[in-house]
């Protein structure tokens, strides 16, 4: 499935949540993109720890800091030590994760939001950007840590990192089983010949059983097509284009209805452009190779092996 972006909460608003669950049907409603809740009627310290969650879902990082709810006592103060590592240079960043308490699920989600930034711009070299997803991998909702735990497999993976994914894998409770065998199972096809897709060419919709290396290129981009103008792929890349149901079995050799109307679709927007690129309406295709978060890009060797993957949070944005 798609890796979900960093959400930008729009203006519209749900309605108030159920008190019993406020924070929870909070942090899924920030999860899914959908619009944030209105503000609740809890009431004393909870619904300053609400106001504290909600200021941290809609924290930008580019615009100033999330607004500290909290008069006084432990939650004012961690509140604060939240904003002040949130302008602290980066040299300081390090022993302020340390001492950060991290009780409030608006603090974790605030550090999660502002960390992610920090790593997509570049100002966490490896030794940092680490010690930020271990600090979330501890404490906070279950939201945020696996959010931190997948943010950290990726860039294990994008490295080649073993140790990074054993450390982890001790780390991580037993929900995480499955994710972790995903990522075990592209750690074994680093340095292994390119595994073989079923997969759709477009315009024509025609298909055929490949291997990655046989796609036009040493870069393989998979990514959804968007909305907007096509995407500008380099010299040598192909590009493989996720079905957004993925319907089809892994081996089914007919589309079904909505995915040839769904291909077809493609295709129109492909072909005046004089594009060309690999549909793949089969979900079950990817998962069973671990390839779980988009947009992926995989980089093979001059023999056509598999060199390197960054997929999800260590993907670029582009191709």
């Amino acid at each position: 499935m798609p890796l979900p972006a960093m959400q930008t909460p729009p203006a519209i608003q749900s309605p108030a949540p159920p008190e019993p669950d406020a924070e929870g049907f909070l942090l899924e409603a920030f999860d899914w993109g959908r619009p944030l809740p209105a503000e609740t009627s809890l009431k004393g310290a909870r619904a300053l720890e609400y106001r504290w969650l909600r200021a941290a879902a809609t924290y930008e990082p580019l615009q100033g800091l999330p607004a500290d709810p909290f008069a006084a006592g432990p939650r004012r103060q961690e509140a604060e030590a939240l904003r002040h590592l949130l302008k602290a240079p980066t040299d300081r960043v390090g022993p302020a994760l340390k001492s950060l308490p991290l009780r409030q699920q608006g603090t974790a989600l605030a550090l999660w939001r502002w960390g992610r930034f920090q790593v997509r711009s570049g100002r966490f070299d490896p030794v940092l950007r680490r010690a930020w997803e271990d600090r979330l991998l501890v404490n906070g909702p279950a939201l945020t840590r696996g959010y931190a735990l997948r943010h950290a497999l990726c860039w294990a993976l994008a490295e080649g990192d073993e140790a990074r994914l054993s450390a982890l894998r001790t780390a991580a409770d037993s929900k995480a089983e499955e994710t972790l065998k995903g990522f075990q199972r592209l750690f074994g096809l680093l340095g292994g010949p390119s595994p073989v897709l079923r997969l759709w060419g477009l315009p024509g919709l025609d298909y055929r059983d490949l291997r990655l290396d046989q796609l036009g290129g040493l870069r393989i981009w998979i990514c959804p097509l968007e909305e907007g103008p096509l995407p500008d792929l380099p010299k040598g890349t192909g590009w493989i284009i996720p079905s957004i149901s993925g319907d089809l079995g892994e081996r089914d050799a007919n589309l079904l209805p909505s995915l040839l109307e769904e291909g077809q679709k493609l295709a129109d927007r492909l072909h005046p452009a004089g594009r060309s690129a690999f549909f793949a309406p089969s979900r079950s295709a990817f998962e069973n190779l671990g390839l779980d978060w988009f947009p992926i890009l995989i980089e093979l060797d001059q023999k056509g092996d598999v060199r390197t993957i960054r997929m999800g949070d260590a993907a670029p944005e582009k191709p």
